[in-house]
Order: structure tokens, then C-alpha cells, then sequence
């Protein structure tokens, strides 16, 4: 049903936003090569007004297709990248879609999931239901999600996946098989299913820290509980890097107690303010997803410390195996 044919309107499409647009064309081109299938590739921009206020300009009929729509929830700013996918989508659905699928790899307000002080909102459940107020949006695609039961906020289905995979295998590729020597370290109690997952993967121990945070962006490291990291090749997993302080905190305890070497590997790095500096001017070495986009140029610019790996070929998988009745994306988890 699928097979490209002039004849034949694909009931699928995929609609790309800035700072999407090439990883959503890699996806499509994933799929097309693998399964035979082609999905229309539409590129949305935004019309930018002097006030301020934004305008998408969608440059094909949509009209009775099901969208996946591509859109970084980080870009250019997490509070302008939630409007422009608002008014997106408010667009998409007066242009007759049969539905929405939104897929972000990384989405922006699910750390503050829960009061944790007087007054304070929890706004991870507030951008659900803001993603849900438009009629036809009907699933989300993600990555790690900062806690799992963070799911339970939407009522539509969401498909966290998870990319420890894609860093396991890396991982193997990089130290070409030997791990012998490989501790995985999460750097608090929360990031402690992450890093069992990815030991399990990579068939090494764990040892996790009990993290003492004192203000926002400011962590003490206390006790290091787990697997002896003297004289070992340290895997410090997280889902998220923001600032870094808790990163650069914790491998300043590690080489203290006596880690060989020490590489911090995660899915989202956000690298707010000048943590990209930090990082490179301390010597350290990340290893990140594509989550949260960057220019080759970036990349290539901050390759001594920077590694990204991609995972083009697990959001297509995601997106193709929702287009099929009976697809099956858990199998991807």
C-alpha cells in the first residue's frame, strides 16, 4: 500500500520545522531506502512580525493526512519553540489534517514535574495539555523523557524511547569491543535506572552518587555507593546536561577517588550559557544524541570534546512503525 506510485497520494506526511528540516529529510530517506516507502517531506518557515508574533507558512496541501510533525522544543527558545508548535499546529488542523503526530526528541518544561516548594507550578503537566488543546493532535514521539511517569500527563499515547542504545553501541564500536574496564556512574539516585540500563547494555557494573543540590544549577557530591571506579574507564550517564555543574562536579569527586579516565555520555545537552567553554576549556568529553540540534559547523568546531551521535535511524523506525496498522514502535524501546 505504501510503494511510491505517481498515482498514489500517500496518507502520510512529514512536516519539518526550523532546525528540523535535516533530520527529518534524513528520515524520510531512512525509510524510503529501508522499507520502500516515501513520505511527502514539506519544510514549514516562519514569517516573523515586527512585534514580535510568528506566522507559519506550510507550502503544501495537507489537507486529509496524518502529519509527523518534526519540531525542536528547545529552538530558538523553549518558550518561542512551545508558541511556533502552537500556532503550527492550530494551523495544520484549519488545513484539514487527518491528524498530528509530534514528534520532538527532546521536550523542554518535564523537569518540573512535580511542587516540590510552595507556589510552584507543575509545568511539565501544563505542556501537555497545551499539546493536547488542538483536536487533532493524537500521538507524541519522544526520547528519555526526564522521568518516565511523566507520560501519565498526556491522555493521547507517547512513545518515550530511549537512546542508550545507540550510546551502548557506540560505546562497543569506540573501545572496539573491550569494555573490561568500563564503570557506568550515575551522578544522583534519579539518574539510576538510566545507568543500569546502559551497564546492562554494555554487560558492566554501576555505582551511583548520592548528590547533595543546595540552590539551582549547584550540586555536592556526598557518597559514592557501587562499583570501586579506582584506576577504571568511568561512563558518567545522564539524560540531560544543562548548565554542567552537577557534570563537572562529578568528575571532579571521580578523579579524586581515583578514576582512570572519564567521559560523560548523555542524551540531551543543552549546554546553557557557558557551559560548551567550561566543558571544552576543563578537557572534558561528551557524548550526546542529535536531540537537541546543532550546525555542522558546530559540531565540527567543538569535535575535540563534543561527540554526537545520531539517531535518525531510531526516530524513523519510531515514525514508520506508527504509520502501519499493527506497527509496533515498543519493539524499538
Amino acid at each position: 500500500m505504501h510503494k511510491d506510485d505517481s498515482t498514489y497520494a500517500s496518507p502520510f506526511v512529514v512536516v519539518s520545522t526550523p532546525h528540523m528540516h535535516e533530520m527529518a529529510a534524513r528520515c524520510c530517506a531512512h525509510i524510503t531506502g529501508k522499507h520502500g516507502v516515501t513520505f511527502p517531506h514539506h519544510r514549514v518557515e516562519y514569517k516573523v512580525f515586527a512585534s514580535g508574533e510568528v506566522l507559519p507558512l506550510i507550502p503544501e496541501t495537507v489537507r486529509r493526512q496524518h502529519v509527523f510533525l518534526f519540531h525542536a522544543l528547545q529552538h530558538p527558545t523553549p518558550n518561542d519553540a512551545l508558541m511556533r508548535m502552537l500556532v503550527l499546529n492550530d494551523a495544520l488542523a484549519r488545513a484539514s489534517v487527518h491528524g498530528i503526530t509530534l514528534v520532538t526528541p527532546f521536550m523542554s518544561y518535564l523537569r518540573q514535574d512535580r511542587k516540590h516548594k510552595k507556589r510552584m507550578p507543575i509545568s511539565g503537566r501544563m505542556i501537555a495539555d497545551l499539546i493536547e488543546s488542538n483536536r487533532q493532535a493524537e500521538r507524541v514521539i519522544t526520547a528519555d523523557m526526564h522521568a518516565d511517569q511523566a507520560q501519565g500527563f498526556f491522555t493521547i499515547p507517547v512513545d518515550n524511547l530511549t537512546c542508550f542504545g545507540l550510546l551502548a553501541d557506540h560505546c562497543r564500536e569506540k573501545l572496539g569491543g573491550d569494555v573490561s574496564n568500563v564503570v557506568v556512574v550515575s551522578p544522583d539516585f534519579g539518574g539510576a535506572v538510566r545507568a543500569r540500563s546502559l551497564a546492562k547494555r554494555l554487560r558492566v557494573p554501576v555505582a551511583i552518587f548520592e548528590k547533595r543540590r543546595d540552590e539551582d544549577g549547584v550540586a555536592e557530591v556526598d557518597m559514592l555507593i557501587g562499583e570501586s571506579i579506582v584506576e577504571k574507564r568511568v561512563i558518567i550517564c545522564d539524560d540531560i546536561i544543562d548548565t554542567g555543574g552537577t557534570m563537572r562536579a562529578t568528575v571532579k569527586e571521580l578523579l579524586a577517588r581515583g578514576a582512570k579516565e572519564i567521559e560523560v555520555w548523555t542524551t540531551h545537552a543543552i549546554l546553557s550559557g557557558n557551559a560548551a567553554q567550561l566543558f571544552a576549556d576543563g578537557g572534558y568529553r561528551i557524548t550526546c544524541t542529535d536531540s537537541i540540534p546543532r550546525s555542522q559547523s558546530y559540531c565540527e568546531k567543538n569535535a575535540s570534546w563534543l561527540t554526537v551521535v545520531s539517531m535518525d535511524v531510531l526516530l524513523a523506525e519510531a515514525v514508520y512503525e506508527a504509520s502501519l496498522v499493527g506497527g509496533s514502535v515498543s519493539k524499538l524501546f
